[in-house]
């Protein structure tokens, strides 16, 4: 192989990431606002939504590094678990307001993250099933 083909090969590589964390951001937006929907009554707006994904990455991503600085072991784990959820309910009340343009309260936004992350584990297990399904179907056939 020359290095042409496996820049080539990079490339798509890199393509591929780009697409799947653009895709991940809009879906995570799309369920951000169901679950804000299911909670507080109303659709927020999409742009907001997605802007409060990213903020929420963000911020949970720089978390992270400050925990993994300040901790060690099998506690950093769950303390960064836990931390990015208070980081997200806080974003989501600063972010995705009611509809008379007042805040929510942190503790509704605490709501709207748990009724989230349900959403996501349920996505997240029926991804794994049909992958499973998929997967083992192929290997059954080799």
């Amino acid at each position: 192989m020359g290095t042409s083909t496996l820049a080539a090969l990079a490339g798509m590589g890199l393509f591929a990431i780009v697409v799947m964390i653009v895709v991940g951001i809009a879906l995570a937006a799309l369920v951000l606002s169901v679950a804000f929907r299911l909670a507080v009554g109303y659709m927020p707006s999409y742009l907001r939504a997605l802007g409060a994904v990213v903020l929420t990455w963000i911020a949970g991503a720089v978390a992270m590094v400050v925990i993994g600085m300040v901790s060690s072991g099998g506690a950093g784990g769950f303390l960064s678990l836990a931390v990015q959820f208070l980081v997200g309910a806080a974003v989501v009340n600063y972010l995705l307001l009611s509809q008379n343009g007042s805040q929510i309260g942190f503790g509704k936004a605490c709501v709207v993250q748990v009724i989230y992350l349900v959403i996501f584990l349920v996505l997240a297990l029926i991804f794994a099933a049909l992958a499973a399904v998929f997967f083992g179907g192929m290997l059954a056939h080799a």
